[in-house]
């Protein structure tokens, strides 16, 4: 497959890292040459210097006879525009737009749209995730899979933790609540576990369970889950009010936003009454007395400033407050450093959208993807097709390498239940299907 992506920025990069490991070709078009000279020394990829508006450009990328176009650039005109010229000069079967001033995100078209096939707005991807995030009330880097009952998150696993120095065959045996392991963590090393790997303190573990089982197995592993009751958003800005669209009135009513631009707090008082609207600055001691933020059971810090929304959720917890959300926005790398702070949750924005346009380019089984450990654990949830060669098999006869692990199912009826050895693979149903990013092909050639 040869992809053309417009912007080499860290979005871009992140996307063509991911394609290129999976052995698609992938050329960048970008007005910067520094950026230009930065993507072809790091990726082994082509870059081109000049405007994606341009057709001669855009033949120079290989628009000709690529097989997507993407454009990720920071300005929604020049998605739009770049599509759209593509789309009536070019045979390129698909073409997608990163478009933050639309809510229209995350589904294919049915129709092309100024020759755009499909779009993703990246900060109502982020409010769909937080959202999910806040009404699980699972803030370990939790996601959840669209119509079925399962959650995947991340579960630290600290000192004291009942799980330290058992194998997993153990844990199985002493933990009553049902689960899959589908990754572990361990120091800078990432990779699938079996039945003989023990769990070590430090691991970080990605657990597939249900949604309603995901508090016992809180419990179980000394850790703990709650659902917010008093909620503070510092930020009234397009994810904050993408989030407010996601909550019921009435809920809303237990909710305060903080931003200190008083032309913001206005518009979104207006969209929200139920909302407590503030104007202050967050790094003003007298704010965090006056309003008692330290009562509140989550904040959520959705500024447009990475460093300002890791410094006040790591203060919040410091003062307080239950648990804390943290966006990072603009420099994934933070996001990194962030996850080793006190701060439960720490969503990129980059990474979310990567995902999504992942789900997209990967094909029409695929329903959703969402990654772990910086995109190193995959879990895809693929749809069984007719023709597929598993269909009629029992997983344990299914040769796996090690590269795979089927965790959750729902069948064509709505079923839902955790794999085991016995599960007969059948047309129709839906499989989570876990796996380290560098064997991904292999989970497409199987379920796919």
């Amino acid at each position: 497959m040869q992809v053309v992506i417009l912007g080499a920025g860290r979005r871009g990069m992140r996307l063509a890292r991911h394609l290129i490991e999976e052995k698609k070709d992938v050329t960048f078009i970008d007005t910067n040459p520094d950026r230009c000279n930065q993507a072809s020394a790091k990726l082994d990829c082509l870059a081109v210097n000049g405007s994606g508006t341009n057709p001669d450009v855009l033949r120079e990328a290989g628009c000709e006879v690529a097989d997507i176009f993407i454009a990720l650039t920071d300005s929604d005109e020049v998605n739009l525009v770049s599509c759209a010229l593509v789309s009536s000069q070019f045979k390129i079967p698909r073409t997608v737009a990163a478009i933050r001033s639309m809510s229209y995100s995350g589904t294919e078209l049915t129709a092309p749209l100024l020759g755009i096939n499909y779009i993703v707005n990246p900060f109502e991807e982020v409010s769909k995730l937080i959202s999910d995030i806040v009404q699980s009330g699972v803030f370990l880097n939790s996601s959840t899979f669209p119509h079925t009952p399962f959650v995947l998150c991340s579960l630290p696993v600290t000192k004291g933790s009942p799980a330290v120095g058992l194998m997993l065959s153990q844990i199985r045996t002493k933990f009553q609540t049902e689960f899959v392991l589908s990754g572990i963590q361990r120091g800078k090393e990432t990779f699938l576990p079996s039945g003989g790997t023990t769990i070590q303190e430090g691991d970080s573990l990605a657990v597939v369970t249900f949604k309603d089982k995901m508090a016992d197995l809180l419990d179980e592993f000394d850790a703990t889950m709650q659902r917010p009751k008093h909620i503070c958003i510092v930020g009234a800005g397009r994810i904050s009010r993408f989030m407010m669209d996601r909550f019921t009135p009435s809920s809303r009513k237990h909710i305060t936003v903080i931003d200190y631009d008083e032309e913001k707090c206005e518009h979104f008082a207006q969209m929200f009454p139920e909302v407590l609207v503030i104007k202050a600055d967050i790094t003003e001691e007298s704010i965090w007395e006056d309003e008692r933020l330290s009562s509140y059971d989550l904040l959520i810090a959705l500024t447009d400033k990475d460093e300002l929304n890791i410094i006040t959720s790591t203060y919040a917890k410091r003062m307080g407050t239950s648990h804390s959300v943290a966006l990072v926005k603009t420099n994934p790398n933070y996001a990194i450093l962030a996850r080793h702070m006190d701060i439960d949750t720490v969503v990129s924005t980059s990474e979310v959208t990567v995902d999504t346009l992942m789900r997209y380019i990967r094909g029409e089984n695929i329903a959703s993807i969402h990654s772990l450990f910086d995109g190193a654990i995959e879990v895809s949830e693929y749809k069984l097709l007719e023709g597929n060669e598993l269909l009629g098999k029992q997983l344990k006869d299914v040769s796996l390498s090690g590269k795979v692990i089927v965790t959750g199912v729902t069948d064509k009826d709505g079923k839902s239940f955790l794999a085991n050895g016995s599960y007969t693979f059948a047309e129709g149903d839906s499989v989570l299907v876990a796996t380290e990013h560098g064997h991904v092909d292999f989970a497409q050639r199987l379920f796919t």
